[in-house]
């Protein structure tokens, strides 16, 4: 006895679309990536005295003088070079910039084995710093930071800082 017309139609759509989804799952696999995105208010100042100010997410330099910021890296793959970084500042000095170094460094914390790239905002306002790929293979696991100078405030409530950054991984 053979089975009626639809069920034979059902039965081979149910094995069509399972194999449509088996080809997008391993698509998706292939392409897949970490993405960790973490708050400006993450940073930590880079003096001893706390001379940054934090909001619920984003770190600013309330001050009459440039200041930096650490910001750590998280990474989950630690192995291979992440696939970019940016860093989303606010610029709201009329003549200076914001800039941030990446770094990557060995598990002892030298730099003779590692890397660092330096991007700077250009004008005011809102924008974005981003750090490709190094062309450079990375120190395994070790510790990874950004530095950025935020220039000083020159109107009232109108400081520049560091709302997020984000790290892409293959």
């Amino acid at each position: 006895m053979s089975k009626p017309r639809i069920v034979r139609v059902l039965h081979s759509a149910r094995i069509g679309i399972a194999a449509a989804i088996a080809v997008v799952a391993a698509t998706a696999s292939a392409h897949a990536q970490q993405v960790h995105t973490m708050p400006g208010a993450a940073c930590q100042t880079a003096s001893s005295a706390q001379t940054l100010y934090y909001s619920v997410v984003s770190v600013a330099n309330r001050t009459d003088s440039t200041k930096s910021a650490i910001c750590p890296i998280v990474r989950s793959n630690g192995t291979q070079r992440w696939s970019q970084i940016e860093v989303y500042v606010r610029d709201l000095h009329s003549t200076a910039n914001i800039t941030c170094i990446a770094y990557a460094r060995a598990n002892n914390g030298l730099a003779g084995t590692g890397w660092q790239d330096t991007r700077s905002t250009v004008g005011e306002g809102d924008q974005v710093l981003v750090f490709p790929a190094p062309a450079v293979g990375l120190p395994n696991h070790g510790p990874y930071a950004i530095v950025c100078s935020l220039p000083p405030m020159e109107e009232i409530n109108q400081p520049s800082f560091i709302a997020s950054y984000v790290v892409f991984e293959p």
